[in-house]
């Protein structure tokens, strides 16, 4: 799972139910406050979760014992854990990228690309060939975005899965408005989306965006 949670604004009563209603096994936020981050730390035995304000309150949560660390990406640092899950290991990568159309956007632009380098570059130096990776987070980016594209050349999107249908969008103008786009998304490899629900929490404007995940059987 996968939230952004409007820089804890989002209703710690109503992402407590959301919790307990689809019990994942791995949350990865943004813009987490604390009263937000109290709640998933209670829910979760491992977790590296880091409330902030001005939008860079961030964590992962783990039902599973994990390794956690920081990802130094410019402007807004990310998060990351490494899960074993039996013989099978996945990195997990949380991330939340500039806002493409905050002022000034002849700095948001620059900065985008400068913090999808970095990533790729993380990437690179960090998961083995044998490890699984999926990188997940508001990527402030619908498909049309060519942050997206970049990251799906790189990573298939876990959301599209098996399914013909057209993925649900996951973000709206205000809270409780309806949702509009979809800018929060899964990537991965050495992994399969095989089920996707979007559910919103009250308070954000932002939907929760969860996806069951299933290894690829190794060649």
């Amino acid at each position: 799972m996968t939230v952004n949670l409007l820089n804890g604004r989002a209703d710690p009563g109503h992402l407590s139910r959301v919790l307990d209603r689809f019990e994942p096994d791995l949350v990865v936020t943004q813009e987490m406050g604390v009263d937000t981050a109290a709640v998933i730390a209670a829910k979760f035995p491992h977790h590296d979760l880091r409330p902030d304000v001005a939008h860079r309150g961030r964590g992962i949560a783990s039902r599973f014992d994990a390794e956690f660390g920081a990802l130094a990406l410019p402007w807004r640092p990310g998060s990351w854990a490494r899960v074993d899950f039996g013989p099978r290991r996945l990195v997990v990568a949380g991330v939340h990228m500039l806002n493409p159309t905050e002022f000034p956007w002849w700095r948001s632009v620059p900065g985008r690309r400068d913090q999808l380098e970095a990533l790729i570059s993380w990437a690179d130096d960090t998961v083995e060939p044998d490890e699984a990776i999926v990188v997940a987070g508001d990527m402030n980016a619908t498909p049309l975005w060519p942050m997206y594209r970049r990251l799906a050349e790189r990573w298939s999107d876990l959301a599209l899965g098996s399914s013909s249908s057209r993925p649900a969008p996951t973000w709206s103008w205000r809270p409780s408005w309806p949702l509009m786009l979809r800018i929060d998304h899964v990537f991965g490899t050495g992994v399969l989306g095989v089920g996707t629900a979007v559910e919103r929490v009250d308070g954000s404007d932002h939907a929760a965006l969860l996806i069951d995940l299933e290894f690829e059987r190794k060649r």
